[in-house]
């Protein structure tokens, strides 16, 4: 296991292309979940091979991601829960693009208050503008900068921040994100993990808050790989 890590070496990718993360006819995915870094599996456990991408969802701008959009949930998506398969290294989602909010229509989804939608667009514009600063930021500086209260993007010192918070190891079992009536999940004293519908766990990969890369995101995302079919799923942690 490694904490902080404020370098990628070989090993990590950091703002990916979409097209290095989406399968080609998912591409247009980039417009629901952002690519924040791509991790060579072999780093984690020297039996996996390929690539896996932790991405960070723009909805929801309050609330959990899949609140309210029940009739579009399956297996490996569902409240603060999202899955893929994983084919020649990039992301199949696994279920319907109407899990996310804005790929519903009004008629198929009507605002579960008044300005719901509107809220939700303008949340996800100022992310989608964050998202770009601080990836234009990193290529520029090759470090994750701050966002400060101005507005503006700098470091703290050398490497502010990490690009990942844990890499390999055991996900902590005391997050708000262990809620077994949401999804399969098993735990002991010191550790808890996710289990696939065909009943093989996942073991964890990696985690970082999603506002080292964007303005406002998860204050963990937690990402799982299934090696037996190659599953992937990132759940949330909020404070």
């Amino acid at each position: 296991m490694r904490e902080d890590v404020m370098t990628a070496g070989t090993e990590l990718r950091v703002y990916p292309e979409p097209a290095d993360v989406f399968v080609a006819d998912q591409v247009e995915l980039a417009e629901h979940l952002h690519p924040l870094i791509s991790i060579d599996l072999a780093g984690v456990d020297p039996a996996w091979h390929g690539w896996i991408h932790l991405v960070s969802p723009l909805e929801p701008a309050s609330g959990y991601l899949g609140d309210h959009t029940e009739a579009f949930h399956s297996p490996l998506q569902k409240t603060n829960w999202l899955g893929f398969s994983i084919e020649d290294d990039r992301y199949r989602l696994l279920g319907d693009r109407r899990y996310f909010v804005q790929a519903t229509t009004r008629e198929e989804l009507p605002d579960p208050w008044p300005g719901f939608r509107a809220e939700l667009d303008g949340h996800c514009e100022s992310e989608g503008r964050s998202y770009l600063a601080h990836r234009d930021a990193f290529r520029r500086e090759g470090v994750l900068l701050m966002r400060h209260d101005n507005g503006s993007l700098r470091s703290v010192g050398p490497n502010a921040m990490a690009l990942l918070e844990q890499l390999g190891g055991d996900a902590d079992p005391h997050g708000n994100w262990v809620r077994p009536e949401l999804f399969h999940i098993e735990y002991d004293d010191d550790s808890a993990w996710p289990v696939s519908p065909s009943g093989n766990p996942f073991r964890f990969v990696a985690s970082v808050p999603g506002w080292h890369y964007r303005g406002t995101g998860a204050d963990s995302i937690l990402l799982f790989f299934e090696p037996v079919e190659r599953l992937a799923v990132l759940t949330f942690d909020w404070s």
